[in-house]
């Protein structure tokens, strides 16, 4: 079973290592596609969670990389610094089963 690697703030970076799951800090958000970059080419990651306040600036970068991404999934959620809003849990079930 392969590992949820969050990529977020550090707020959120550290509830999820204290659940059990890596994270990554990240500062800059112009940094985040080259941490993704890095990150899918690990075999172990399967989920890459990704807060909406570091995708939001580099959103145009990020979105064709996210709409190709098969392994690991690429997903956006929000965190305690972002609006949230809900989440089609549908679409992505679909999207993870390779149907979306």
């Amino acid at each position: 079973m392969g590992k949820i690697l969050l990529m977020g703030d550090r707020y959120t970076a550290s509830l999820f290592r204290m659940m059990g799951s890596e994270a990554e800090v990240i500062e800059d958000p112009f940094n985040l596609n080259s941490e993704i970059e890095k990150a899918r080419k690990r075999e172990d990651i399967d989920l890459i969670l990704i807060t909406r306040d570091i995708y939001e600036p580099v959103r145009e970068k990020i979105d064709s990389l996210i709409s190709t991404q098969t392994k690991p999934l690429i997903t956006i959620i929000p965190s305690p610094f972002s609006e949230s809003k809900p989440m089609d849990v549908r679409k992505m079930i679909l999207r993870a089963l390779g149907f979306g």
